[in-house]
């Protein structure tokens, strides 16, 4: 549930609040609207009591405006259609794909979906969590990502013992703080193998089939470096930069090429989270951020943006949506924002996730 906090901090955007307010100030029966004035009037100013209904329009508009925004982005990214396809989907016959399923957000998506009945193969070098070994849902293959031919024999596996899948979810992906000239030439490797090229695979190994049946859902983590390189992680930001790329592409060829509109098509975008990637960093990053998000939130909007049968672009909070058009500025006001986001965290850690 959301916390009161966020409640009181998203409410002045609510048009349906700033809308009522508006109206019952100014159009409401007089029996409600004049006792509102009186109590106002006996409170403030008439100037500014003037002022808060020309603010309160304002922001009634700014409201619907993001929200007809928000509404306009869901239609373009599932194809220009407004209809779901929730009868096509039976959630007792999916067979879900979760890379690094084993920890963090992957191990929430993985656990989010078998409670929905879903058929999970977790794809993982690590070991299949103690709480889900007894899981009839959950059936754990060893793969390593970097591998294709790891990933080939792993896919293998997951249709001979469970079916053809009809949901992926790259979610695999590792991390540390490190400059560029500190970066070692395996580890750049590893992190683009991880971060991004095992969707290549991944998706090359699952997305005949989904082609086939006109249904499916891939989706693929991403973070909110793919709209800023930060410094102190360049190459993660680079990897997830390339996931966004990957996935507007995929979505183009979805719809140009294999013309399947019944394959949905979603990248996520988390703040900063909880996990080894900031390990050591936590306090310095709540003191100067804002505070970390919690793999279980991040899973679970996932999960649901799953089970909503619409593909979209997650960005996680939803109030960072505006950093996403920070590349629309001009150079000089791009510079000036990262200056001073870096300014904000300090110069031990990066400031974009």
């Amino acid at each position: 549930m959301p916390s009161l906090v966020s409640k009181l901090t998203a409410a002045p955007l609510n048009p349906w609040i700033t809308g009522t307010l508006h109206w019952l100030l100014t159009s409401s029966p007089a029996r409600l609207r004049l006792p509102l004035l009186i109590g106002l009037h006996s409170r403030l100013s008439g100037k500014n009591v003037e002022k808060l209904i020309r603010a309160l329009k304002v922001l009634w508009l700014i409201g619907l405006a993001r929200d007809l925004n928000v509404k306009l982005n869901s239609w373009a990214l599932n194809n220009w259609t407004w209809k779901t396809e929730k009868d096509k989907w039976v959630w007792n016959w999916e067979v879900a794909v979760v890379t690094g399923g084993c920890s963090g957000i992957g191990k929430e998506i993985v656990q989010g979906l078998a409670a929905k009945g879903v058929k999970v193969a977790v794809l993982d070098i690590q070991a299949l969590p103690t709480e889900f070994e007894n899981n009839s849902k959950i059936t754990f293959f060893h793969c390593d990502v970097t591998s294709p031919s790891s990933i080939a024999e792993a896919a293998k596996a997951v249709r001979t013992t469970l079916g053809e899948p009809s949901i992926l979810v790259n979610n695999a992906g590792v991390g540390k703080p490190h400059s560029i000239l500190d970066t070692t030439n395996e580890w750049v490797t590893k992190i683009f193998q991880i971060n991004i090229i095992s969707h290549f695979w991944l998706v090359k190994e699952f997305l005949p089939h989904m082609i086939a049946k006109n249904k499916g859902h891939i989706i693929g983590m991403a973070s909110m470096a793919s709209f800023v390189a930060p410094p102190g992680i360049v190459d993660y930001g680079s990897t997830k930069a390339a996931v966004m790329a990957f996935h507007e592409g995929l979505g183009q060829e979805i719809k140009h090429i294999y013309k399947t509109p019944g394959v949905l098509n979603t990248v996520v975008h988390p703040s900063w989270v909880r996990t080894p990637l900031v390990a050591g960093y936590e306090d310095h990053l709540d003191k100067t951020q804002g505070g970390l998000m919690r793999v279980d939130v991040i899973g679970k909007k996932i999960v649901n943006q799953i089970l909503s049968c619409r593909g979209g672009q997650l960005i996680i909070p939803s109030k960072l949506r505006i950093a996403a058009g920070i590349r629309g500025n001009p150079n000089w006001l791009q510079e000036l924002i990262r200056d001073m986001a870096v300014g904000k965290a300090g110069s031990k850690f990066p400031s974009v996730p």
